[in-house]
């Protein structure tokens, strides 16, 4: 559920496209997440969570399809993401900074897109503040930073 910065219930979906784009990542985190704890298929369980938010057809499609790219390319994603942090094993990440790390290689890498790399970059590390432990988002800065060089 998307929340407010004083963590009540939002009332109303952000009217502003980088509030949106940020719900629909704030979705495909939360459906990678419920994935990974249940075993469910995330692609369903990201479309139940836009419906539950009120998130528009359009930003909807965009949640869908990061999870899509994710599901799809999880393999080669674990593999980058091991290469970036060769200290941790993706394996013992824990589960919601392995999903923003995952998310946001997949838009760097398999979504052609209008977001530029450092956009992409800090609404990771935003999502991390939001849904990480302390320190998440300085890891998930420092993963993807080595990205961009």
């Amino acid at each position: 559920m998307w929340r407010d910065d004083d963590g009540s219930p939002a009332g109303s979906v952000p009217k502003d496209r980088v509030g949106r784009r940020r719900l629909a990542r704030a979705v495909a985190v939360q459906a990678l997440y419920e994935s990974d704890i249940t075993g469910h298929p995330a692609t369903p369980i990201a479309a139940r969570l836009a419906d539950d938010a009120g998130v528009g057809r359009t930003d909807q499609a965009f949640a869908v399809g990061l999870v899509e790219a994710v599901e799809e390319h999880r393999v080669s994603l674990d593999d980058k993401l091991g290469e970036l942090a060769p200290a941790h094993p993706v394996s013992q990440l824990s589960p919601i900074d392995r999903n923003i790390i995952r998310i946001a290689l997949a838009e760097l890498d398999y979504k052609s897109g209008d977001t530029p790399e450092k956009v992409v970059v800090n609404e990771a590390v935003e999502l991390a503040t939001l849904f990480g432990a302390e320190g998440s988002q300085k890891f998930v800065n420092g993963v993807l930073g080595t990205v961009l060089g």
